[in-house]
């Protein structure tokens, strides 16, 4: 366990990875993933993901938080939104 966790780029496409959309087996993998990491943290867990990111590999945007981010009870969360001034 950890004091604070960070989670960096929980988007769709990358956390749940592209490739794990055709099986479920494998979505779940990616979901077991996103539960141990999140259950780690002790005190702080910071979830992050940008407004547009550019797959090279893919040759597409992506640009909605993942999915898993959905599961996660409301009054657990708070949204911080950042914005260019």
């Amino acid at each position: 366990e950890w004091h604070t966790v960070i989670i960096i780029g929980a988007v769709e496409g990358r956390f749940p990875s592209v490739y794990s959309y055709n099986s479920l087996e494998d979505l779940e993998e990616e979901r077991r993933l996103m539960y141990v990491a999140t259950t780690r943290a002790k005190n702080n867990l910071y979830i992050t993901y940008p407004i547009d990111m550019f797959d090279y590999t893919l040759g597409m945007t992506l640009s909605k938080p993942s999915r898993f981010l959905e599961e996660i009870p409301e009054n657990l969360l708070e949204r911080w939104h950042l914005v260019e001034e």
